[in-house]
């Protein structure tokens, strides 16, 4: 009858120890499934994150610029024994003055728009003093902006009353050259110089 008791013993520790390997199977299998879908995850926010930066860049290149539109303009063909500020040439600036500004008056809009469409509150302090950071900087390029809307203006008034390219203080030819770089210019270069050197002298 000993030998019984024994056999019952090493069953249990049979039966335990096949037990164990079930146990630890699916434990090994749930982290190999969860591994998968983090990484899938980074990628959808890696590109999100490049259309995003990628929208910025199209945005900003289309903003408008004065270096970029006074470097655009096509020169003059000048011929030989030509009148100067005849009809071709006037035609010439009143379509240069012209397009230089619908441009302006589009940046006008555009930031009359944005005024109504950022006048929500924002939360954080730091996005708030960015944000107003942004605006003033902005605000500060349109108002430089609407000062040369009258000059070009003024420029249109004086193309149709037949007083533009002479210089305001002279009266001598100022230059297509001359008026191609700057088209709201009112003075010869000589009358220009002089100018700045009075104002360097009364102002520093």
């Amino acid at each position: 009858m000993p030998k019984k008791p024994t056999k019952n013993k090493k069953t249990k520790k049979a039966t335990t120890k096949k037990a164990a390997p079930k146990k630890a199977a699916p434990k090994k299998a749930a982290p190999k499934k969860a591994a998968p879908k983090k990484v899938t995850n980074k990628k959808s926010v890696s590109r999100k994150a490049t259309a995003k930066k990628s929208t910025a860049k199209a945005t900003s290149t289309k903003k408008y610029e004065e270096a970029q539109f006074l470097a655009s303009i096509k020169p003059y063909a000048l011929k030989k024994k030509e009148k100067y500020m005849n009809a071709k040439q006037k035609q010439h600036f009143m379509a240069i003055l012209d397009s230089w500004a619908e441009q302006l008056q589009i940046e006008q809009d555009r930031t009359a728009d944005k005024i109504q469409e950022n006048a929500s509150h924002f939360p954080d302090e730091s996005d708030r003093a960015t944000h107003e950071e942004e605006f003033t900087l902005e605000l500060r390029t349109r108002e430089r902006e609407r000062k040369l809307l009258s000059k070009i203006n003024e420029s249109i008034d004086d193309l149709n009353s037949n007083d533009y390219g002479y210089c305001a203080s002279c009266g001598i030819e100022i230059g297509i050259r001359r008026l191609e770089a700057r088209p709201t210019a009112t003075r010869c270069i000589d009358c220009k110089t002089i100018e700045e050197i009075h104002e360097r002298q009364q102002f520093g």
